[in-house]
């Protein structure tokens, strides 16, 4: 990522980028800065670039030209230019919109951005018409320049620049990710000033530690900064996923939106029973494989157990390389009928049951990128929401297609390796297989190979034949991931 900062005084920027975290990512190439000096490019052998204010008024104003010639010595050199745009660029200033954590994994995304860092009473505002595309304010106060607020703009967004931060640093576990304070911290020595660290702490249960972490970090929003707990929105991942492929998916997309996700596995047939209600403030992610073209025909249905309250809603539709074709269109249907408003949807590829070919690898780091984008979106539409409402989006395919009279696979059973641990039987979505007899109702069975993955012996297998042919002959070029 490349920052180039006009400026008046360079130094600033330099000295404050070029230390600590920012400055180790500068020196292993992570980020770049480039500062350019505004006086270089007046027109005078004094190098001023600031004149008296039409109009009369305290102060001075800087002038247009030297600023356009720096930014155009810029802007001429960038990718952005290569490719026919215009590059951003983020002008300083208390009139802008005021800057938070999603802003700054949305820039973090650019390749580039320029600062423009003003000076005396301000800058003129032809220039600024001429080149700024965002105005942006750090906090409601005045500076003598903006040459803080672009090191605090700077620090904040290498922070989601990938490799800037360390496991430990990890952007994805701290404070502002889901509008919550951090949690209190603690370190050697055990007792200080006769104050004992907590002892959920000392007792190395992960799963509590984590719970009451959580727990400190909602007590200590509500307590110290309540408006920004009023925008905490929790996310719930339902998922259907009966080989974990599309829960893999639902995970990453889980990374970029939170660090506190709840997960609920519909592939399991008591939570498809259990009425689950959402409020308004939640958000819910709903993840479906595609099989055929279109969602898992199960007897009961998928996300009809669901309810909303205008609740926000996000769709994913996984698939192993062939298309997603009708599933988007169905689960906005089922949902919005339920009380949800989708305001996302996603189709990302994953490894296809029938074939090792066809999705293998994926999500792959190419597909990682088009998430965390995509995450960044559902985040600007949530907040662009508070004001506005939220927008519904439009999905492609027929929301109630016909039945898709799916071809059965070939499935073996080698009951001399079968131990009678009736893990298939309980963990069929569909309840499928005899407890006594083990066989599979081919009549109910929806192929979707979960009794073959789970099988501890290997006693179960299948052979998908002509139909992993086909699919491999005709879908083989890897496609790339859709978002609405």
């Amino acid at each position: 990522m490349k920052f180039h900062v006009l400026t008046l005084f360079p130094q600033m920027i330099e000295n404050t980028v070029q230390t600590s975290i920012t400055g180790r990512a500068v020196k292993s190439g992570k980020i770049s800065l480039h500062t350019v000096n505004i006086r270089d490019f007046a027109d005078n052998k004094h190098m001023r670039v600031d004149d008296y204010p039409y109009g009369g008024g305290a102060g001075m104003v800087m002038q247009a030209e030297p600023i356009f010639r720096a930014y155009e010595s810029v802007r001429k050199t960038s990718g952005a230019a290569a490719n026919g745009k215009k590059p951003r660029c983020i002008y300083l200033t208390p009139q802008g919109q005021v800057f938070h954590q999603t802003m700054a994994e949305e820039l973090a995304l650019e390749e580039e951005l320029i600062f423009l860092c003003g000076h005396y009473e301000g800058i003129d505002e032809r220039v600024l018409e001429e080149v700024v595309t965002d105005y942006v304010s750090i906090g409601d106060y005045v500076l003598t320049g903006g040459e803080l607020a672009a090191s605090v703009m700077i620090d904040a967004i290498s922070r989601f620049v990938p490799g800037v931060l360390n496991n430990e640093e990890s952007s994805q576990f701290e404070s502002m990710q889901d509008n919550l304070l951090e949690y209190p911290h603690y370190t050697r020595p055990e007792v200080w000033h006769e104050k004992q660290v907590p002892p959920v702490l000392l007792a190395g249960n992960h799963d509590k530690i984590q719970s009451w972490r959580l727990e400190q970090s909602v007590k200590r929003t509500k307590e110290r900064r309540p408006d920004l707990f009023a925008q905490n929105r929790p996310v719930t991942i339902a998922y259907f996923s009966p080989t974990q492929g599309t829960r893999q998916a639902a995970e990453i997309l889980a990374e970029g939106l939170t660090q506190n996700p709840v997960y609920l596995d519909l592939t399991r047939r008591k939570f498809r029973k259990q009425v689950k209600p959402f409020t308004q403030q939640e958000l819910l992610v709903a993840a479906a494989p595609v099989y055929g073209g279109q969602l898992p025909q199960i007897p009961d249905g998928l996300f009809t157990n669901l309810r909303g309250d205008h609740t926000p809603c996000v769709l994913m539709a996984a698939y192993g390389n062939r298309h997603y074709d009708d599933t988007l269109a169905q689960m906005k249907q089922i949902l919005t009928e339920r009380g949800f408003v989708c305001i996302g949807a996603i189709a990302p590829v994953i490894p296809h049951i029938y074939s090792e070919k066809l999705g293998s690898g994926r999500p792959d780091q190419k597909d990682r990128e088009i998430f965390r984008k995509f995450a960044v979106l559902i985040k600007k539409r949530i907040q662009e929401a508070e004001t506005q409402g939220f927008r519904e989006i439009l999905v492609p395919g027929n929301p109630k297609p016909e039945p898709k009279l799916m071809k059965p696979v070939k499935k073996e059973f080698e009951r001399e390796k079968c131990t009678n641990c009736q893990s298939c039987v309980q963990k069929c979505p569909v309840n499928a297989i005899s407890r006594e007899t083990l066989e599979i109702a081919e009549e109910t069975c929806i192929n979707c190979m979960r009794c073959v993955k789970i099988c501890p012996t290997g006693a179960r297998s299948f052979d998908a034949g002509e139909v992993r042919q086909y699919l491999e002959n005709n879908y083989s070029n890897p496609r790339e991931i859709e978002y609405f």
